[in-house]
C-alpha cells in the first residue's frame, strides 16, 4: 500500500483555491493539475507499506496524533519547487502553521519506531500541491502565475484530526483512499 499522513482542507477552502487555479490553468498549460476536490496538506509520506504492518503503524500513528491539540490553520501565499532551479511543482502555503513541523517530526518518530521507516532528508516545508510539471515550466513564467494568489486564501480553519491515506496512481491521477482517522486529543486549538 502507498500511503502519506495528511490533514484535510475543507470543502469552502478547496472552492476558494479552485477559483483562483481556474485562470493559472490556461497560462500553465502543460501542468497536471491536482483535482481540488482531493486537496490536502501532507504530513509524512510513507511510501509502500505491508499491509500487515497497519496493525503497528496505526495505533502509533493515533498516539502521536492525540498527544496535541487541534491546529488552527490558513492557506497563504504560493511558490514552486525546487528552489533556484526550473519550477516542477506549484503550491500554496500556509500563513497559520501551528506547530505543524513538531507533528511532523513526531508522526515520523511513530513511522520509525513502529515500522522501520526511513524518513526524507529534506527539511519539511508545509504546502499544498496545486500541480506538477515534466519537463519543468521556465521560473519566471511559473513565479507570475503564483505571485497573483493573494496573502491568505480562504478561511481559517480548525484541523481536528488527520488522515492516514492510501494512494493509487492512475492515468487521471491519484486516487485516494481513507485507512484511519487519526484524531487530535490533546485539549483546546493551538493558535
Amino acid at each position: 500500500m502507498r500511503l502519506f499522513v495528511a490533514l484535510e482542507i475543507p470543502e469552502a477552502v478547496r472552492r476558494d483555491v479552485a477559483r483562483r487555479v481556474a485562470g493559472l490553468r490556461e497560462r500553465l498549460p502543460r501542468a497536471r493539475w491536482v483535482d481540488t476536490s482531493i486537496l490536502h496538506l501532507t504530513l509524512l509520506f510513507l511510501g509502500e507499506v505491508d499491509a500487515a504492518r497497519l496493525r503497528v503503524l496505526t495505533p502509533a500513528l493515533r498516539t502521536a496524533f492525540a498527544k496535541r491539540r487541534p491546529l488552527s490553520l490558513r492557506l497563504a501565499g504560493a511558490g514552486t519547487f525546487p528552489a533556484g532551479r526550473p519550477a516542477r511543482v506549484a503550491w500554496v502555503g500556509m500563513e497559520t502553521p501551528g506547530d505543524l513541523t513538531g507533528l511532523q517530526v513526531d508522526l515520523t518518530t511513530a513511522a520509525v519506531a513502529s515500522i522501520g521507516f526511513t524518513p526524507e532528508e529534506r527539511p519539511f516545508h508545509p504546502h499544498v500541491t496545486l500541480a506538477r510539471c515534466d519537463p519543468p515550466w521556465p521560473r519566471d513564467a511559473v513565479e507570475k502565475c503564483v505571485a497573483a494568489f493573494p496573502a491568505a486564501i480562504g478561511q481559517p480553519w480548525v484541523a481536528d484530526k488527520g488522515v492516514l491515506l492510501e494512494s493509487k496512481l492512475s492515468p487521471r491521477g491519484a486516487q485516494y483512499r481513507l485507512v484511519a482517522e487519526l484524531p487530535f486529543q490533546a485539549g483546546e486549538v493551538e493558535e
